[in-house]
């Protein structure tokens, strides 16, 4: 069982304009999963790609902390990523943020 101690979670759900997904996850695999696995404050973060629609994708994120979350999302490389990402996108994800209480698989707290 994997532990993670968490505080914040985040669940972001988004469009693709048409035909774009698997480009947005290409971005998303090059320049935020490299940073996701080097950081040990974001302990979990799975990326999915909807499937009822092909242009919907979901983001699920653990942080340690909210300074944690806080950092990533002022991070230079981070609206870096979103200036590439923009383009792709079919408006403005839509970000939902919970503290973990019970989880399958891994052990929060």
């Amino acid at each position: 069982m994997v532990k993670a101690m968490a505080d914040v979670a985040t669940f972001i759900s988004g469009q693709t304009k048409a035909g774009k997904r698997d480009e947005l996850f290409r971005l998303f695999t090059e320049h935020l999963a490299p940073r996701a696995e080097a950081n040990p404050k974001q302990p979990v973060v799975v990326w999915l790609a909807d499937q009822t629609d092909a242009n919907t994708f979901h983001l699920f994120e653990i942080y340690r902390d909210l300074a944690a979350m806080e950092d990533n999302a002022k991070a230079e490389w981070f609206w870096a990523y979103l200036s590439m990402a923009a383009p792709l996108l079919d408006g403005q994800p839509v970000m939902k943020i919970g503290s973990p209480r019970w989880a399958k698989g891994f052990e929060i707290g």
